[in-house]
């Protein structure tokens, strides 16, 4: 959607590789991207019509009751994977070689 003016980043999350050469990515960042995904979705869909701006330069109109049930959804999504990360965090304890490391933070792993 077309947010050229002030609103929430959208901003990639940092992408980390461990010793092993597994990916990472930090679980808060995860959650805040989402989150304002589903912010910009809402914020357009109160602004009005939410319109989708195509590469090509078109300009489509989207529904506004699907953008914030598709925005809600995000949320929900956000939410329950802060639970699973808290939960996470509260039952792992960060590694004494490795103080604050991915474990004590909560990563989302692929």
């Amino acid at each position: 959607m077309n947010h050229d003016d002030e609103g929430p980043s959208l901003a990639a999350p940092q992408v980390e590789v461990g010793p092993d050469g597994r990916l990472s990515v930090p679980a808060e960042q995860v959650t805040a991207l989402l989150r304002s995904v589903a912010e910009v979705w809402r914020a357009g869909a109160r602004e009005g019509v939410p319109v989708l701006d195509v590469e090509d330069g078109t300009q489509v109109s989207l529904e506004p009751v699907t953008v914030r049930a598709l925005a809600d959804s995000l949320r929900g999504i956000a939410d329950e994977l802060d639970v699973q990360f808290i939960d996470i965090a509260g039952r792992t304890r960060p590694d004494a070689d490795d103080p604050g490391g991915a474990n004590g933070r909560g990563s989302s792993e692929s």
